[in-house]
């Protein structure tokens, strides 16, 4: 399924017949549809068209000069060693509508953040060069973006950690609407969320040390990326909605969240592990 090449017409064709006689459930047959004929197209499409984001509306983003290494040479003190590749082969295009460029914390390669999302997710990765769409999106991709962590950089290192990582399947799902690198020319909103979401779509939260409704930092990474990036979200009329409750958060719960984010910044950009007896608390002035 990764490969852009599909006979679609036979395999089409033969999946309507094969739900027209009720041998699999309307959801199944709906699912497989919507995501073959229309997500897997539609990335596809995109990324072709502007030969993975190196061609945008607004003009041309930079273009890094050779492939990245995702922060494996941070992480392991040494420098990747790439295998022989083509000259003309460059590192990908370089977008970040938001203007994100932190790099990719040591978490992502293994080192325990104090998170369960995350540690869980990343120890399957590397166990299986593989995850589901959600846990790529909504905790890979959600983390990093809060985190303000270089659309590119996150997508580098999923083409180094997955096993499907075609450059038109990663480059339209890391760098467009996992991290929201080119705004909204494919996604109307970035796709962030709080701890409640992550608590809701997956069994993480019970083996965490933080409780997602209490005290996990992730929610008060959520607020402080609106705050931080809410000028580029003021016009966007599907943002207003989660902008409003952001304007009736207290004084002390924005700095709160300012402080969370730059605490969890700091220790899993050195490779440490947060804990929830070090987690910064601002009182109300």
């Amino acid at each position: 399924m990764a490969t852009r090449y599909l006979a679609f017409q036979s395999l089409i064709g033969s999946f309507k017949v094969f739900g027209t006689f009720s041998y699999a459930l309307l959801q199944s047959v709906e699912g497989f549809l919507r995501q073959v004929l229309g997500w897997r197209e539609f990335m596809c499409h995109i990324h072709w068209e502007t030969d993975g984001f190196r061609l945008l509306p607004h003009g041309k983003p930079p273009v890094s000069r050779v492939p990245g290494d995702g922060g494996f040479g941070r992480w392991r003190g040494d420098k990747w060693t790439p295998q022989k590749a083509p000259k003309e082969i460059d590192g990908g295009a370089t977008p970040s509508f938001l203007g994100c460029k932190e790099p990719l914390p040591p978490a992502f390669w293994g080192e325990l953040s104090g998170l369960a999302c995350l540690d869980t997710v990343v120890a399957d990765v590397w166990e299986e060069g593989y995850s589901h769409h959600i846990t790529r999106l909504m905790v890979l991709g959600n983390l990093a973006s809060l985190l303000d962590v270089s659309p590119r950089e996150l997508t580098d290192w999923f083409w180094i950690a997955y096993f499907d990582a075609y450059d038109w399947v990663v480059e339209p799902n890391v760098l467009a609407m996992g991290t929201y690198g080119v705004g909204p020319l494919m996604t109307t909103k970035p796709y962030v969320s709080g701890a409640a979401y992550i608590n809701q779509m997956g069994d993480f939260c019970s083996d965490c040390a933080f409780n997602p409704k209490k005290d996990c930092p992730i929610t008060n990474l959520y607020w402080a990326f609106l705050e931080r990036h809410r000028q580029a979200f003021a016009d966007n009329p599907r943002m207003r909605l989660v902008l409003s409750s952001l304007a009736r958060r207290s004084d002390s719960q924005r700095r709160t969240d300012g402080a969370v984010f730059e605490w969890v910044s700091s220790v899993l950009g050195e490779g440490g592990t947060v804990r929830p007896e070090q987690r910064p608390e601002v009182d109300d002035a």
